[in-house]
């Protein structure tokens, strides 16, 4: 194994060349992790999302009428009846679409800033939230609309000033008094679906929250038992909007539903901006660019580094011919040339990961949201900053590159007669 005291003083004798290649290395997968973090925000599982793989996503209706159409958000009824009876599915979850800002505190004292989701009791079955508290509200509670909340560490810290508040009355909504059931550790805005700092069960209001009788803003969660169970899912739930649109045009023959072939996988919802439309327009196009994005941002460090270890190699061609008259096979130094190429190429690999995850850590709200926010806003989950396949990919194809720009060169280099070497020849 090539010593890393012949690494150091190689550096130390060309120390422009040496870092230009260490950190070119760096810059290389620094760009491409942070380029693929960005990327795959929305898809990358944690928690309490850590079961992104097996979600199925329903969010809108589509209908058309006579005098034209209207899309939005399902009512709790229409969400009701096109995610019951799910064969394949592990829990289904109908909550509301989204959080909305109120406002928490206790009587006599100012109110915090809070953001709040209703939701059904199969929410913490789909969802992997971690109870630091106490436990999640029952179905008896939200059959009977009881006003019990869960609520994240840090809203139960800046009210009661201490994570340990279940049994205590937190005022929402305006004053109005609901009791602590548990309390979870904080969950990422990252985490689109399931992020609030107060989860309550569905109130009236949202389950009557209706116009033209279907539409509404409750979206639905499918947890499947596997990814294998997808196509058993989406039948149920196309025979139960058959059902349904058969109801609903012998009850008003204008009214006429346009399935997009909901509910969606947890990697299309970033394409799934308009509810007249199925998620996948324009993916095949978003994927051809991102490919395109990570591909130069990989190759054009990479032509640097080849350009400057064959620099290198040209630069020692002296220091080969003496390793060869001193009777150094050909073998051996390619070896050696190949290993310390292996060795840079991982210090400078590393170097880049460390730099992705510190620059992560720093700015994560302009990286994610776009704002300037103070850091820790957007909280980033450890298993959302260590994508290894990236991380292995990108290295794997610096060191190929490195290896096809030594490598050969240095086989070349090897195969020239010794006398020529030390004189610093090149035929």
């Amino acid at each position: 194994m090539i010593p890393l005291t012949r690494i150091y003083s190689e550096m130390r004798r060309q120390p422009v060349i040496g870092l230009v290649t260490l950190f070119g290395t760096a810059l290389a997968i620094f760009l491409i992790m942070i380029v693929v973090l960005m990327q795959n925000v929305n898809t990358i599982p944690f928690s309490p999302e850590s079961n992104r793989g097996r979600f199925l996503h329903g969010r809108h209706l589509h209908m058309k009428t006579d005098n034209g159409e209207c899309s939005g958000g399902m009512s709790y009824q229409t969400a009701r009846t096109f995610f019951c009876d799910l064969e394949g599915a592990e829990a289904v979850s109908l909550h509301t679409d989204g959080s909305s800002q109120t406002t928490a505190g206790i009587p006599d004292a100012p109110q915090a800033e809070a953001s709040k989701l209703e939701t059904d009791a199969d929410f913490w079955k789909v969802f992997d939230f971690t109870f630091i508290h106490g436990n999640p509200y029952s179905a008896a509670d939200v059959e009977s609309e009881a006003k019990v909340a869960v609520i994240s560490e840090s809203l139960a810290r800046e009210v009661f000033g201490t994570p340990d508040a279940v049994g205590r009355t937190i005022m929402l909504d305006h004053f109005v008094p609901y009791t602590v059931r548990g309390v979870v550790k904080d969950v990422s805005p990252l985490a689109t679906t399931a992020y609030a700092t107060v989860w309550t069960p569905l109130s009236h209001d949202a389950r009557n929250n209706t116009w033209y009788n279907y539409f509404g803003g409750i979206t639905a969660t499918v947890l499947a038992k596997d990814r294998s169970d997808f196509d058993r899912i989406r039948k149920c739930v196309t025979r139960n909007k058959a059902k349904f649109n058969t109801a609903v045009k012998a009850e008003n023959e204008a009214w006429n539903m346009i399935d997009h072939g909901s509910p969606f996988p947890q990697e299309m919802l970033q394409y799934a901006t308009w509810s007249n439309q199925p998620p996948d327009v324009g993916a095949s196009e978003s994927r051809r660019t991102r490919l395109a994005v990570y591909a130069i941002l990989l190759l054009i460090p990479a032509i640097n580094l080849s350009s400057m270890a064959q620099s290198r190699l040209r630069r020692r061609v002296s220091e080969m011919g003496v390793r060869r008259a001193f009777g150094c096979t050909r073998l051996r130094m390619v070896r050696d040339i190949v290993t310390e190429n292996l060795i840079v190429t991982l210090a400078g690999g590393l170097i880049g990961l460390l730099l992705s995850l510190l620059a992560v850590w720093l700015f994560a709200d302009m990286l994610f949201t776009g704002s300037l926010a103070k850091r820790g806003t957007v909280a980033v989950a450890p298993e959302m900053l260590l994508q290894w396949s990236t991380f292995g990919w990108a290295l794997l194809f610096c060191f190929l590159l490195n290896l096809l720009s030594s490598g050969l060169p240095a086989w070349r280099a090897a195969r020239m007669n010794p006398t020529d070497a030390i004189g610093g020849l090149q035929k």
